[in-house]
């Protein structure tokens, strides 16, 4: 029996590349007779397998934020993770095969051996290069995903002696299993997404596939994690250069159904995280404090929110996925944010107010509206940041934004939970903002656990 030290599941891959069913998590059998991919149809086809890299990345950070709120019924009837990862316990991941961990990391080896295929039987052409570059981006989007919940927070001083994640540039399922450290991951991160950059064309044929914007956008998204603002400024404006749309929500009619179209003109690149039952209406429902911070006269507390039934919350109905499930892929209004909080870190303010009154403007309704100025640095920086964190909701952004904004006094939070009468705390910079690996991958590969 041979070992795939990262992975917990089996990974077919559309009928070109077959690796039997595991009997046990990380145990799978090699095939005598594997269908191998070489045509760019081939590739693209691996490429394209939503259900593989579209609809698998974490949801834990989600649950595990002060967005979400649950019932205590709705807790005690959901999976054992779910409930350790809404209340920060350390048994998570073991109940599932499919998690936050091995999701990611099987869309890691869909790009490895799309890297490898390329290699092998790809040509200059276009098409090819395309696929290269989808392939890069992939890769370093998944250990995007990974870093924000299995290594710690991204800090300079420390990066280079932080455990990081195992990093994977093949596809060879036996290889050993090391952890590398923080800088050493996000320099891989960096170096994929960088890579893919002028491979990738200006427009995709559909959004599950990246484009240039997207490329650019996942650099000021990871830029913006480390706390390296310049550059998660620079990126975000080299986004918005190529994709500066906004929706006016002006024009956008609440109702019963899902008032966002699944890729709507400011979604950059489609994904969701995980569907699980928790993170779903009637479970999931919002903080009330967030809730009440929205203004009346501000649209997206009526497109955002509905009532939930026979309660005094409101559950989420703001998704880009038109749909229930939680869009967490990069989109223009995020770019917008990027960029102001950029300008306003530099003292560059009427920048920053100008960046954060063209979001606004198209968020508020037109009689009511009034753009913002005369601020000093730092209340533009406090409004943008809450208003990142209204506009932004539930797409997998704010337990990053914990973890990095907990490094400054006037941002830091201590979160608070209550279920059955027991109140849970996280305070900041607590060793649980690094959620644990799932102890089969530590009991397999022998790799340190967080």
């Amino acid at each position: 029996m041979k070992k795939i030290h990262l992975f917990s599941w089996a990974i077919p891959v559309i009928g070109l590349l077959a690796l039997a069913s595991c009997k046990k998590q990380l145990d799978v059998k090699s095939s005598s007779a594997l269908q191998v991919p070489s045509s760019a149809a081939d590739f693209q086809a691996l490429l394209d397998n939503t259900t593989r890299l579209s609809q698998v990345w974490p949801y834990a950070g989600i649950a595990g934020s002060d967005d979400v709120l649950v019932a205590d019924a709705s807790w005690a009837a959901a999976s054992l993770t779910e409930r350790n990862a809404y209340v920060w316990e350390r048994n998570v991941f073991n109940d599932l095969p499919r998690n936050d961990w091995s999701l990611p990391y099987s869309a890691i080896f869909y790009a490895n051996v799309v890297l490898e295929g390329v290699g092998q039987y790809g040509q200059q052409t276009t098409e090819w290069r395309n696929i290269r570059g989808q392939a890069a981006f992939f890769r370093g989007y998944a250990y995007y995903q990974l870093a924000q919940e299995f290594c710690p927070a991204y800090d300079p001083r420390t990066a280079a002696t932080d455990p990081g994640l195992v990093l994977r540039n093949s596809s060879d399922l036996n290889g050993r299993s090391v952890r590398s450290t923080v800088a050493a991951t996000y320099d891989r991160i960096i170096a994929d997404l960088a890579a893919s950059i002028p491979l990738l064309p200006l427009t995709a044929i559909t959004k599950t596939r990246p484009a240039k914007a997207a490329a650019y956008a996942m650099l000021a998204r990871t830029y913006l994690s480390m706390g390296v603002y310049d550059k998660a400024g620079a990126y975000a404006d080299s986004s918005l250069q190529l994709s500066p749309v906004l929706m006016d929500y002006n024009t956008i009619t609440p109702g019963p159904g899902q008032p966002f179209a699944r890729f709507n003109e400011e979604v950059l690149f489609h994904t969701i995280s995980v569907p699980v039952n928790l993170l779903l209406p009637p479970r999931l429902t919002v903080d009330t404090n967030l809730y009440a911070g929205y203004e009346d006269s501000d649209l997206r507390k009526s497109l955002f929110f509905r009532a939930a039934a026979g309660t005094n919350r409101f559950s989420f109905n703001g998704s880009y996925d038109g749909s229930l499930s939680l869009f967490n892929g990069p989109a223009t209004d995020e770019m917008y944010l990027v960029r102001a909080e950029a300008s306003a870190r530099a003292g560059k303010v009427s920048a920053a107010l100008a960046d954060l009154n063209a979001l606004r403007v198209k968020r508020y309704r037109t009689a009511a509206y009034m753009p913002v100025t005369g601020l000093t640095q730092a209340q533009a920086l406090s409004l943008i940041l809450g208003e990142r964190r209204k506009e932004l909701l539930l797409r997998g952004l704010r337990w990053t934004d914990l973890r990095r904004l907990n490094k400054e006094p006037a941002f830091a939070v201590t979160l608070k939970k209550l279920i059955n009468g027991k109140t849970y705390e996280l305070p900041p910079g607590d060793r649980r903002y690094t959620w644990p690996i799932p102890q089969q991958v530590i009991t397999d590969t022998g790799i340190a656990q967080n």
